[in-house]
């Protein structure tokens, strides 16, 4: 191996280590912030996924998901990712999504799975509740606006 090809691959891993973690979905929001809206259900909370994308279930005593928070940090063009992700939700679901002001740079409601999706810089949050009483855009936007104002 060349000394520059060394070098270049070096600062490709330097650039690639570097990029920080999304915060942790578990630890944006507790345990009891989540059952004030879901009447006490809540018993755990679950990490699906860690590091980059970060995934978090809170699950019930059945281990059903009562509120599923998916958190993405991406490196560049956050709205064309988010762009992205509702022209893909529109063509799965055949539906329209509902632009909501007052959450994060840009945030949508997607009727067809109940799911809202919001932006905040660069970092990606999909937010989804799995309760049919909780599962409307004013309860899934609020916990949008709740992640929102403690992300960086």
């Amino acid at each position: 191996m060349t000394p520059a090809r060394a070098l270049a691959l070096l600062a490709t891993f330097t650039a690639t280590a570097s990029l920080a973690a999304p915060p942790d979905a578990c630890a944006v929001i507790s345990l009891d912030e989540v059952n004030t809206m879901v009447a006490g259900a809540a018993k755990r909370a679950m990490p699906r996924k860690s590091g980059n994308p970060s995934e978090c279930a809170f699950e019930d005593s059945r281990r059903a998901a009562l509120l599923v928070l998916r958190i993405r940090e991406v490196q560049y063009a956050a709205e064309n990712e988010l762009q992205y992700e509702r022209e893909n939700l529109e063509k799965i679901y055949r539906g329209k999504a509902k632009w909501v002001e007052g959450v994060g740079d840009r945030a949508f409601w997607f009727q067809q799975n109940k799911s809202g999706m919001f932006r905040k810089g660069k970092v990606l949050v999909t937010v989804s509740f799995h309760t049919e009483k909780n599962a409307t855009e004013v309860d899934t936007m609020q916990v949008a606006r709740l992640i929102e104002s403690r992300l960086k």
